[in-house]
């Protein structure tokens, strides 16, 4: 057998894969080794890791210098068909009917990879054969271009507009302020460069994208000597290996006649760095530019309160020192650059990062929200506040809060998108694109350790840092402005009616309605059991019934009125790290304050405690925490027996179906003593004096809120549709929905001190109510905080709880924007100014653990993946659509995302409803959605989160036990079961639906308006 771990085997190949280098990565207690297959020059890295989810992406580098979106275009293309697998959409099949715990495709400026991730060997070798068929071996025809790319359509009285799935998708992206403003700045500091276009595409460029040009792409950069497969886990080397060689490797040495001679010849098997060929090296090349200067931009209005201004340096290739630099200036609040940009009050957000996409970084350090004519002002106070920083130099408690902020990020596993692998997989490839070796981004501890050491060696170390990036006089420095227009949509409307005209002029009508007519026929073609029997798929049979399931125990501690506290603690795998939430009811503060909660939350520990500043306050806690954050927790036991027999164990202690307010926080188990007594002086001791802090923290919600408008209209629409079906959902579109826009909108800074005066008598009503603590910590951990809890729980004051109160919906309805248009059978319009939309159709459903509860997920799961993808996203455009059930609320819900024509969806959703009771879903598709389900059950979920889930659904008469129930229940369901359930949700839509879109005026249609529809004001 061959050992890849053997440094004795290097030079040496095993199916012709030369293994290149062996890593020793300790920084993630792994080994990575390194093989070039010497015929077609596909290259292998194998992170080899004690883990069962493993991970695979095939990775190819894919420059363009165009805004055609090419590369983004490829992307969706070579997942609708292949060689192996010619259906439409082989990606959605695999998708909707695997085990996967993460299947996706991402296309970076300088890559496009393709990345999928499994528990179970069998599935994950399905997805990489697919996957593997998909990028070699893509049908990649005319239909799928003009269905992901772009196209020309005609309505029913002939007018032309440019449609396109990836078209539709970047309109979205160019609605919003902030992603335009930073884009540009890019593009700026890297002229005629290809970050300096977008990878994404330009809807005004991506039409002059040919189809020929696209197909040459495919043909120049999806070639295996200009790819990476990444593996990562704990399947076998030899195994993966056998796989690719038994696959593709045949097929690949005949599709590039790989001999010498021929299109991949001649392979460097001796390189430890990553083979390049010579004209994607020439396309990476950086250009910078040559001297100071100041640049200009526009972008959208909508999101924005102000100008982008930033000041620009360029610093090269990325190491640990710029990452502690950024921190120690600007890594909270209270570090010295990000508080004088904030005490400035010159805008409304701190924009300062070490920008590290590509091989060569810059800084950029300025604000967000810069009213016009205070430009030079903002340039100014970065200069100037870098020359005091220098001169003063840093505190030794700013260099210890960015060591402690560093240390704790670079310990932690989170699992933010997708699986921990997925950040180790961004590493090496940020390495492996640049023609470096993977290795080389993968020391990330090590690395800061040096700098650490730096530190303690020269206490000058983090003023010649400052010296050397920003103070250097002969250095290029950027003066950077985007302007928020007014004209922005206006001059991009006009532009795209031009382009439509320059289109028509030289077209074929009769040849558009032919490739239309082609597509349509191919897009509305329903694929048959038989067909998607090419993707392989794990039977019931084979699943494991009994799912892996967190615990969190229930313990008492004596609390400051002798009474016992509850403490919920969780045992788990935290690396050292331990996490704390201390929480409040609020339900027994009067309605009218429950709009505030949020804000509250967002406060609760930026206003400083026991007499101190906030600034002195924040760096104090970032010495000894790794963080700490107010939150919130709302919800309801629902009504089922079940949960609320589970409840019924508890109810002597009043914490089941209760609303929380509280603190979180998170430290290293060496520091528990003195980040536990910090906890109790900031919960026993908080402050809400500094009114004019509180004004700068108003103005950043503002422009949080504006800034996220567009980017969440999707939770805009759904919370507004479902506002008043329950007073759970009521109380979210009060605190999360448009209604707190609304609330938002009203704060006034002149108001500051009466807004603190309400915080202040809210504090004290919650912490009256009693408290609860929740630890998830590990074994080791946990020996160390027990015998500090009681002590804590004293000095931090808890009390027994109060009796739960429940608010009504009379009680609610008053703070609920609009209540009578909620709660009509109108739809609901939340109009704004942007290039796309998004809607939500909410229908009744079935009682939560049922088995009609079952097999209406089932069901929802199957409409998502099959008829809202082919109706909505394939043919209407939309960038995305879902149905999924909400059992625990008796509701369906349905949401489209990034969608050209959102009202026309809702009625799509509720047609496919009646078609689908006259058209069962096959057996076949039926078990494979099980198994699909299933899947999603089995995601694996990081330390942090399995912790919280179980402690949240003890509060909540659902513990994780009944998730066992729910997945027991899916395992049965029937095709009669999903017959019936679509049979009942159909019925259920026709006696009752809500429905809401978030969308421009422009996408109203006559008959909505005509019908009254209800126009919802959107304040910001």
């Amino acid at each position: 057998m061959f050992n890849f771990t053997d440094s004795t085997n290097i030079g040496k190949s095993y199916k012709d894969f030369v293994l290149i280098s062996i890593d020793d990565l300790p920084d993630y207690k792994a080994t990575g080794v390194y093989l070039r297959h010497k015929i077609t020059g596909l290259e292998v890295y194998h992170i080899i890791k004690d883990d069962k989810e493993n991970l695979f992406a095939y990775a190819f580098r894919t420059l363009d210098k165009t805004s055609r979106g090419v590369a983004h275009i490829m992307e969706h293309s070579v997942l609708c068909g292949s060689e192996k697998y010619p259906l439409k959409e082989p990606f959605i099949t695999l998708a909707s009917t695997s085990l996967n715990t993460f299947l996706n495709a991402l296309t970076y400026p300088d890559k496009t990879v393709y990345p999928g991730a499994s528990v179970v060997k069998a599935d994950y070798f399905n997805m990489m054969d697919v996957y593997g068929d998909a990028v070699f071996f893509p049908k990649l025809d005319h239909a799928t271009f003009i269905q992901e790319g772009h196209r020309l359509e005609m309505d029913e009285k002939g007018k032309l507009s440019i449609q396109g799935v990836v078209y539709n998708e970047m309109k979205g992206n160019y609605s919003s302020f902030q992603p335009i403003a930073f884009s540009d700045l890019i593009s700026a500091m890297y002229p005629d460069s290809y970050p300096a276009f977008d990878s994404g595409g330009d809807p005004l460029h991506i039409p002059e994208l040919t189809y020929e040009e696209f197909c040459d792409f495919h043909q120049k950069f999806y070639s295996p000597d200009n790819c990476i497969l990444f593996l990562y886990g704990d399947i076998p080397t030899d195994q993966q290996l056998d796989f690719i060689d038994q696959r593709f490797i045949g097929r690949l040495i005949k599709k590039y006649d790989c001999r010498e001679g021929g299109v991949i010849c001649n392979i460097d098997v001796t390189s430890k760095n990553p083979v390049m060929k010579a004209e994607i090296r020439d396309l990476q090349k950086l250009n910078f530019l040559k001297e100071s200067t100041s640049i200009k931009t526009y972008a959208p209005e909508t999101g924005s309160t102000g100008s982008l201004v930033t000041l620009n340096w360029y610093s090269g290739l990325a190491n640990m020192e710029k990452y502690f630099l950024s921190e120690a200036l600007c890594g909270n609040d209270s570090s010295p650059l990000a508080r004088a940009l904030k005490d400035s009050k010159l805008g409304d957000d701190v924009q300062f990062q070490s920008f590290g996409q590509f091989k060569e970084e810059f800084y950029t350090a300025g604000l967000w929200g810069v009213k016009k004519g205070d430009e030079e002002k903002v340039f100014s106070l970065v200069e100037k506040t870098l020359q005091d920083i220098y001169e003063k130099g840093v505190s030794q408690d700013d260099i210890d809060s960015a060591v402690m902020g560093i240390d704790f990020a670079l310990r932690e596993v989170n699992r933010y998108w997708g699986p921990f692998s997925i950040q180790i997989m961004e590493k090496a490839l940020k390495g492996w694109s640049n023609g470096d070796p993977c290795s080389s981004q993968l020391t990330p501890i090590s690395s800061f350790e040096k700098v650490k050491a730096a530190l303690k060696a020269d206490p000058d170390y983090t003023k010649k840092l400052i010296k050397k990036y920003f103070l250097d006089p002969e250095a290029v420095k950027v003066r950077f402005v985007s302007e928020p227009s007014d004209k922005y949509f206006k001059e991009r409307e006009e532009a795209e009616t031009a382009l439509v005209a320059k289109l028509e002029k030289n077209l074929d009508r009769g040849l558009l309605k032919k490739d239309l007519d082609e597509l349509h026929t191919y897009q509305q073609h329903i694929e048959t059991a038989e067909e998607t029997a090419c993707i392989p798929t794990t039977k019931i049979s084979e699943l494991d019934r009994h799912i892996d399931l967190p615990k969190t125990d229930l313990e008492f501690v004596k609390g400051a009125d002798g009474s016992d506290i509850p403490l919920f603690v969780s045992k788990e795998e935290t690396n050292g790290i331990f996490y704390i939430d201390v929480l409040f009811p609020f339900d027994h503060l009067q309605p009218q304050y429950l709009q505030y909660v949020p804000f509250l939350a967002d406060v609760i520990t930026n206003l400083g405690w026991s007499g101190k500043g906030w600034d002195k306050c924040t760096a104090e806690s970032s010495c000894i925490m790794g963080d700490i954050w107010g939150r919130t927790l709302c919800g309801s036991v629902p009504s089922v027996p079940q949960c609320q027999a589970e409840a019924d164990k508890y109810r002597e202690y009043n914490f089941c179906g209760r609303n929380w307010i509280g603190l979180i926080c998170k430290a290293l188990s060496e520091k528990a003593e003195e980040a536990l007594d910090m906890l109790a002086e900031i919960i026993t001791k908080m402050d809400f004096e500094d009114h004019k802090h509180l004004e700068t923290l108003i103005g950043e919600l503002k422009a949080e809120k504006k800034n996220g408008l567009i980017s969440n209209g999707r939770e805009y629409a759904q919370k507004r549709a479902r506002a008043a079906w329950s007073p759970n959902l009521a109380l979210n579109e009060i605190m999360w929905g448009v209604s707190q826009l609304n609330t938002v909108a009203n704060f006034k800074k002149h108001d500051s001190k009466k807004l603190l005066e309400t915080f202040a008598y809210m504090y004290r009503e919650c912490l009256k109510a009693g408290g609860i603590i929740h630890i998830t910590a590990d074994e080791e951990s946990l020996k160390k905080l027990h015998p500090l809890l009681e002590g804590f729980a004293k000095k931090a004051g808890l009390t027994k709880l109060l009796p739960v109160h429940n608010y009504t919906m009379e009680e609610l309805k008053p703070y609920i924007s609009q209540y009578d248009e909620a709660a009509s059978d109108k739809l609901q319009f939340l109009k704004v100014s942007g290039q796309t939309g998004y809607a939500a159709a909410i229908t009744p459903a079935s009682d939560y653990l049922t088995k009609e509860a079952a097999a209406e997920n089932i069901f929802a799961s199957w409409v998502s993946s099959h008829t809202l993808w082919d109706k909505i996203r394939t043919t209407g455009g939309a960038y995305g659509a879902s149905c999924w059930i909400d059992s625990i609320e008796k509701s369906a819900v349905m949401t489209t995302y990034r969608d050209p024509t959102p009202e026309k969806s809702l009625q799509v959703y509720l047609d496919s409803l009646k078609e689908l009771c006259s058209t069962p879903i096959p057996k076949e598709e039926v078990e494979k959605t099980i198994v699909s389900s299933y899947g999603n059950a089995i995601v694996p979920a990081c330390p942090k989160d399995r912790g919280a889930r179980s402690f949240e659904g003890m509060l909540y008469g659902n513990p994780q036990s009944f998730k066992q129930k729910r997945v027991d229940n899916i395992l049965e369901v029937t095709e009669e079961d999903v017959e019936k359930a679509a049979d009942r949700l159909y019925e259920a839509a026709v006696k009752k639906c809500s429905k809401a879109v978030f969308c421009s005026k422009a996408d109203i249609t006559e008959k909505s308006e005509k019908n009254g529809g209800n126009i919802i004001k959107i304040p910001l």
